[in-house]
């Protein structure tokens, strides 16, 4: 189900007019609305999309976690750390920001004695703290450079 929307919000984005106008009021609102985009519109739009995706990896996470107070706290620090990671401007960096964390969290999970705890966030952190020292935008970022 995960993958299914990452395709259908991959194809709302770069393949609709509707997308491309997001895109456009993501990046700069006063161009956006000088072209007659209607930005209200579009960031209501947004919250929206960005609520009805929480809700939906909310659902698919209840299912394998259960309902806890708590139980979103960790996902969603994990999901910070892939977005970190892969770097917050790339979607594709973030997902594949999200796979290398689960990978070395498992391999972690595996190697280090089960007498050592907490290894899951100390893992994902370490991970963050190593990329963003070599890359302080993440692995997938861009570096932006303004002229004045």
């Amino acid at each position: 189900a995960a993958v299914i929307v990452m395709v259908l919000l991959f194809l709302l984005f770069q393949r609709t007019k509707f997308g491309l106008a997001m895109r456009a009021t993501a990046q700069n609102r006063i161009a956006s609305q000088l072209v007659g985009i209607p930005i209200g519109r579009m960031l209501s739009f947004g919250w929206g999309l960005g609520a009805a995706v929480g809700a939906v990896a909310g659902i698919l996470v209840a299912q394998n976690l259960g309902l806890d107070t708590g139980t979103m706290f960790t996902v969603l620090l994990f999901a910070l750390a892939a977005a970190i990671l892969g770097g917050l401007d790339s979607p594709v960096g973030a997902v594949l920001g999200g796979l290398a964390i689960g990978v070395v969290k498992n391999m972690a999970g595996t190697y280090v004695p089960s007498s050592v705890g907490g290894t899951d966030l100390t893992v994902a952190f370490a991970m963050i703290v190593l990329v963003l020292m070599v890359r302080p935008s993440g692995i997938f970022g861009r570096t932006g450079q303004r002229r004045v």
